[in-house]
């Protein structure tokens, strides 16, 4: 009996966003303060807007057994 074997690696490119900042988040954001950017992140929820799976094969392998 024979078959034939392969790995295969998928990668998910994904792109997130959120719905719009408010003046004062903006304001916080442009401050370019590590501290203030993180209090934006928390406060927003990011949603998925676009995907990509890329997917990538090794050569195929003939298994045989005896």
């Amino acid at each position: 009996m024979a078959k034939l074997k392969r790995m295969v690696t998928y990668t998910d490119y994904r792109w997130e966003a959120t719905d719009e900042l408010t003046p004062k988040q903006l304001e916080m954001w442009n401050s370019e303060n590590e501290e203030l950017r993180e209090e934006v992140v928390d406060q927003v929820d990011f949603e998925l807007v676009r995907d990509k799976c890329l997917e990538d094969h090794s050569e195929i392998e003939l298994i045989e057994e005896k």
